[in-house]
């Protein structure tokens, strides 16, 4: 692949864009947030290698966080509790207590609030914190005063909840991001718009956001190793080896990501639904993929329709069984149909999916939400009267008095509870 940038689409592009030099934008990422929460319970878990880990029985026996002293034994996110055990013989192994860490996130949020109102979730223990206002109000160098309020909020959070928090400091989200990863745990990262390409253009493409194990074997079989390689690619050739998410790596490897930091929501409020699950077993064939997907559409579309709302974007989350993964969206005309959304779905997943790994979680999202208008219900629109009867139905006797046959056939990879915490977080 030569290296070269294409100067006249170059110019055509960014004629009018910049990167905006003067945004202060954090990412904050909750250390081992899970065994960080088990450890203000019982603090002698302080002083012992613990992993907070899934149900074993459920097949969702995986490490899902783990502390300090764990890490030294090479004990990974992901790992199965057995391999945990292999490499730790004397590892602490505890459950999960979702409502607790729901509990400390939104704790950790409020403190957040104190400094900015655009603070975007990326997940229970991450988000993107825009405080380029209070940093320009303090005065002189925005980045100097932004790195000064980390700081400050890195602190705030160890001293009132007792959690440690790493937080990346730039001008944008993905460096920000990249920032947050650089030093662990309890510290604050600088990558100002002056020094980014001495910092991250030497650093594995795979650290940069969204890129995954698939992607970054792609750009490697190219000799696209590092992010200074994607930056210093022409747009065109990004485009023409791997189409839209080839011009979306270029943009931010070179600066150029504008997306802005979302308005704080309430849980009253989100800006999407979605929901998923990792399954007792891996699955192998499209069906078992259909099975699935099919009750998280039900349940998405179910809070569509009890919030009186359309959706017109749809995501799929999928994980393979050697932990890759990847995300998919589509667009669609404003609908709360199970049907629409669960056959829009399947589209994105045969387009985007093979089976030649096997599939271990699978996630459906909704977003880009309008009112529904208020009009009369036509009777002929089968999928929507039938939506509401059967939500009718659940609502009265429960979610199991009418199923989908393909649930019924496959109840094994089905039979999870949709509305628990662990299977309703952003996609």
């Amino acid at each position: 692949m030569k290296n070269y940038y294409d100067f006249e689409e170059y110019e055509l592009y960014y004629k009018t864009r910049d990167p905006i030099a003067d945004r202060v934008i954090f990412h904050s990422d909750l250390n081992n947030f899970f065994a960080s929460v088990e450890a203000l319970f019982d603090p002698s878990l302080k002083q012992v290698p613990l992993a907070v880990c899934g149900d074993a029985e459920a097949r969702h026996g995986i490490v899902l966080a783990k502390n300090e002293l764990a890490k030294r034994y090479d004990v990974k996110t992901g790992d199965t509790i057995k391999e945990a055990q292999r490499k730790c013989p004397y590892i602490v192994i505890r459950p999960t207590r979702y409502g607790e860490y729901v509990k400390y996130s939104r704790m950790v949020r409020e403190i957040y609030l104190s400094y900015a109102t655009r603070i975007e979730s990326f997940g229970i223990d991450e988000a993107w914190i825009d405080v380029s206002e209070l940093a320009k109000r303090r005065g002189g160098d925005v980045f100097v005063s932004g790195k000064a309020i980390a700081e400050e909020l890195r602190n705030k959070v160890k001293e009132e909840i007792g959690l440690t928090v790493s937080i990346g400091v730039s001008f944008n989200k993905t460096f920000s991001k990249l920032a947050s990863d650089m030093k662990k745990p309890d510290a604050v990262t600088l990558i100002s718009y002056t020094d980014f390409k001495n910092i991250i253009w030497d650093m594995p493409v795979g650290q940069l956001l969204f890129v995954g194990k698939r992607t970054r074997e792609a750009l490697e079989r190219l000799k696209i190793e590092k992010i200074g390689d994607v930056a210093r690619q022409g747009r065109l050739i990004m485009k023409n080896e791997f189409g839209k998410f080839g011009e979306a790596l270029w943009d931010r490897a070179n600066g150029y990501d504008f997306s802005p930091v979302a308005y704080y929501h309430s849980d009253d409020s989100t800006k999407s639904i979605s929901n998923s699950t990792t399954t007792p077993y891996d699955l192998t064939t499209v069906e078992e993929v259909c099975a699935v997907l099919t009750p998280l559409a039900e349940e998405v579309t179910e809070q569509l329709r009890s919030r009186r709302i359309n959706a017109s974007t749809v995501r799929i989350y999928i994980k393979y069984a050697d932990f890759s993964s990847f995300v998919r969206q589509a667009k669609l005309l404003p609908t709360d149909s199970t049907e629409e959304i669960f056959q829009s779905a399947v589209e994105l997943f045969m387009k985007n999916s093979d089976l030649s790994i096997p599939i271990r979680s699978v996630g459906i999202g909704v977003e880009d939400f309008t009112d529904v208008i208020n009009e009369q219900q036509d009777i002929f629109h089968v999928p929507t009267a039938l939506d509401g009867a059967i939500d009718g139905l659940r609502q009265r006797y429960g979610d199991s008095v009418i199923k989908r046959a393909s649930v019924m056939k496959n109840n094994r990879i089905t039979d999870f509870n949709k509305k628990h915490v662990a299977f309703n977080s952003n996609i």
